[in-house]
């Protein structure tokens, strides 16, 4: 595999938001037992090469002028209230020759055909622990091995190296009683019909006469004197 390698700067006195004006984006590089390395990156770079990099791949970081490259894993991209532009991002140092606990994500292929079926996603990531090299991009389900409403694809049905992949389960679950996707009966649509009652007569608001009134009424009505 290729190495992905990307420049880096340690950070210079400035504020963030300084740093962001200028086209840069603020960082940190957490390593165990040590302190984290504020850094600076090119917007531009870096929003370009996150673009076809799958989640759990390896960066080696080369900082400033050194010929060094540092192992890192992306932890944390955080955006601004829309999404758009990257605020702050944090890198985490690795040891190659150490294993790690990673979550891979779940990707469907094929197509799904299951007659009134609803796929249900349960699970859209596993976590495993590898060397980081051995780390899966992703883990790919056919899901058009699914054909009736009931079924479902579990744990067990992931294709890995077992000798290099491990899953991480608590301690009493099984791979074979984990759900990743399941086919579920499509709801049926309820439409209300309007009712003869509901298209009834407007309501009539005020009291209604109680009986022997309304003959007291046209009586009073009849004899009252006209006007002249």
């Amino acid at each position: 595999m290729e190495k992905i390698k990307f420049a880096v700067a340690t950070k210079q006195n400035k504020k963030n938001n300084q740093l962001r004006r200028e086209g840069l984006i603020p960082a940190n590089m957490y390593q165990a037992g040590k302190e984290s390395v504020a850094l600076e990156l090119n917007n531009n770079a870096f929003t370009k090469l996150i673009r076809g990099l799958s989640d759990n791949a390896i960066l080696y970081l080369q900082i400033g002028e050194k010929k060094e490259e540092l192992p890192v894993l992306i932890d944390e991209i955080q955006h601004d209230v829309f999404g758009k532009n990257i605020l702050h991002v944090v890198f985490r140092k690795i040891n190659l020759s150490e294993k790690i606990q990673v979550d891979v994500s779940i990707e469907l292929v094929g197509e799904f055909n299951v007659e009134n079926g609803v796929l249900v996603f349960a699970k859209d990531s596993v976590e495993i622990e590898a060397l980081p090299t051995d780390v899966p991009e992703k883990f790919e389900i056919d899901q058009g091995q699914l054909k009736a409403i009931g079924d479902k694809i579990t744990l067990d049905s992931l294709v890995f190296d077992p000798n290099k992949v491990s899953l991480i389960l608590g301690e009493e679950e099984k791979p074979e009683d984990i759900a990743l996707v399941l086919v579920q009966e499509k709801a049926e649509e309820v439409v209300e019909e309007e009712t003869t009652e509901e298209l009834a007569e407007p309501e009539v608001i005020g009291k209604e006469p109680k009986e022997g009134e309304e003959a007291d009424e046209k009586a009073a009505v009849a004899g009252a004197p006209k006007e002249s």
